[in-house]
């Protein structure tokens, strides 16, 4: 007989699994460079080679200039990955199971848009606002003379309502980055360890594609978050859709994958990364429970 113990609670192996997951969300700042590339090229009004962006950016700023933004960004990230993992995983438990009682493809996704959507509205919006109008200030009138500054004067300026600036896009980006990332990442782990890879490579390798898929599939929405984000992009659109058709009108439709470089070495890599530690993590925390269990099981005479 086992019963319950309430000594011997233990947190959704999910939500262990993305809270650890964000601790390693750290090494962002190594990458970030990347992301202030991408910006900076969705902020262009012409395409601009991502190399040429880097070389020109460190002769006449320096090093340091790559990291404008940088703890926006990288605080933001690091909260939203438990948010994520844990709002995902809830969400399937209760999506449709096949015949052998896993989630179906369409459970996975709908799960993922949920995670999305949670991340987007607690998290994201806020921290990409504040990143995306650092970078832009830096590049022009450099009112903000920090992050906090930066807070303070938006919420004096536009309300708080500015640092939701471009919600829409970024709702529509997150929900379809976790839809694409989970749902592409769980089918091509199945297709690995039908092949039988070794897990560790199964797991690397599916993280690093899904990353791949999520990017190309999601760039418009990035680009669009940007625009409104960007300082003056109030006065400059009325909405998501005006900024939608004003890109494409003036700059091509192909101006909605600008920055696709940068941000695809950025999720090929930490697809990889985040997904080995995810399956590590899940499958520690699953035995930890089970002995747990077990032991309280042990005490009941």
């Amino acid at each position: 007989m086992i019963a319950w113990n309430p000594g011997c609670r233990v947190r959704s192996p999910a939500y262990s699994a993305g809270s650890i997951l964000a601790h390693f969300s750290r090494p962002n700042w190594n990458s970030y460079p990347t992301e202030y590339l991408k910006t900076s090229q969705q902020l262009q009004a012409k395409k601009i080679n991502p190399l040429h962006l880097l070389s020109s950016t460190i002769r006449h700023h320096g090093l340091g200039h790559l990291y404008t933004g940088s703890m926006a960004f990288c605080v933001s990230n690091a909260s939203k990955s438990g948010v994520r993992f844990f709002a995902f995983d809830t969400a399937r438990k209760y999506m449709p199971v096949d015949a052998q009682g896993k989630v179906t493809s369409l459970g996975n996704l709908n799960a993922g848009m949920i995670a999305g959507v949670a991340e987007s509205v607690a998290i994201v919006t806020p921290g990409e606002t504040l990143k995306t109008k650092i970078i832009d200030d830096r590049a022009g009138a450099k009112q903000y003379r920090s992050a906090i500054h930066a807070i303070r004067t938006i919420a004096a300026t536009e309300g708080v309502a500015g640092l939701y600036r471009g919600v829409v896009p970024v709702t529509m980006k997150q929900s379809a980055n976790a839809m694409v990332r989970f749902t592409s990442y769980n089918f091509l782990l199945g297709q690995f360890r039908a092949w039988q890879l070794p897990s560790s490579l199964s797991t690397a390798g599916a993280g690093a594609l899904a990353g791949v898929v999520t990017v190309y599939m999601t760039m418009p929405f990035d680009a669009i978050k940007t625009r409104l984000q960007a300082i003056g992009g109030l006065e400059r659109y009325k909405g998501t859709l005006d900024c939608v058709q004003s890109v494409i009108r003036q700059e091509g439709i192909t101006s909605l994958w600008r920055g696709t470089t940068p941000r695809l070495a950025r999720l090929s890599i930490s697809g990889a990364v985040s997904f080995t530690i995810y399956e590590k993590v899940i499958e520690q925390t699953v035995k930890w429970k089970s002995v747990e269990v077990q032991s309280a099981g042990n005490q009941v005479i």
